[in-house]
């Protein structure tokens, strides 16, 4: 692959319209919720749990929201994204290829599970208290699936659409 065609969409001139102002509004959405979570989750592993503080400082609460909110934004807008991605690559005649679906499902997989790592060790429960009894362990493997997710979605951006 010549990584000339990774970037052919600086050539072309976007078409402003309402579908294009939703898929940058989507985008847009997307990064900023993951940096919301994946950066609260960064913030708690390696400044709060590594000095010994309380990591959410009496405010468990407010991190529960906020990771509540960012996980449906991501949901939401990954979900618009995928499906116009899928529908520009059928208007252009060219099928994603399998691989793209295999590295898009494990991606999807893995943000679940991030998701999941953060609203366990946010939560109220026995379960969620358990987790917290190994915090540092559970933030190290969420940490390490969110750059998982960065490079499979780096590679996706490649495939041609």
């Amino acid at each position: 692959m010549v990584i000339g065609n990774a970037f052919a969409f600086v050539a072309q001139a976007p078409v402003v319209n309402g579908m294009y102002v939703l898929y940058v509004v989507m985008r847009v959405l997307h990064i900023l919720s993951a940096i919301i979570l994946v950066g609260g989750l960064f913030y708690t592993k390696t400044i709060l749990v590594s000095a010994g503080a309380d990591p959410f400082a009496g405010q468990r609460q407010v991190w529960a929201r906020w990771v509540g909110l960012a996980s449906l934004f991501l949901l939401v807008s990954g979900l618009v994204n995928f499906m116009n991605i899928m529908s520009l690559a059928k208007a252009a005649g060219t099928p994603l290829p399998s691989t793209y679906h295999m590295l898009f499902g494990i991606k999807f997989l893995l943000g679940l599970f991030v998701m999941f790592l953060a609203a366990i060790l946010s939560g109220r429960t026995t379960l969620a208290e358990k987790f917290r009894q190994k915090m540092g362990k559970w933030l190290g493997i969420a940490w390490a699936s969110s750059l998982a997710i960065v490079v499979i979605g780096a590679i996706l951006r490649t495939f041609p659409r």
